[in-house]
């Protein structure tokens, strides 16, 4: 007898319906988990960038102070070799 009843709720499409409910609740659950972990990855990754992006700036800034500053001296010694040569 309980047999029977086992075969009949083990045949039942109810018995189906309800495990695959639970397993789509299951990968719902799973998956915004991942999502939340993705964005604290992506945070965390756009603030190195944001970082690295700030030193490059400022290196290529100095970098062009420093330009500047050779082209000042190269047009003073122009200047100068042009006095000398009287041209």
């Amino acid at each position: 007898m309980e047999y029977q009843v086992a075969s009949e709720i083990a045949q039942s499409q109810y018995v189906f319906a309800i495990l695959f409910i639970l397993l789509a609740v299951g990968v719902f659950y799973e998956m915004r988990k991942e999502i939340r972990e993705n964005r604290v990855d992506s945070k965390k990754r756009e603030q190195q960038l944001m970082e690295h992006l700030r030193r490059s700036n400022e290196s290529q800034e100095r970098t062009a102070e420093a330009l500047e500053g050779l082209e000042n001296r190269i047009e003073k010694i122009e200047r100068r070799v042009y006095r000398e040569q009287g041209l």
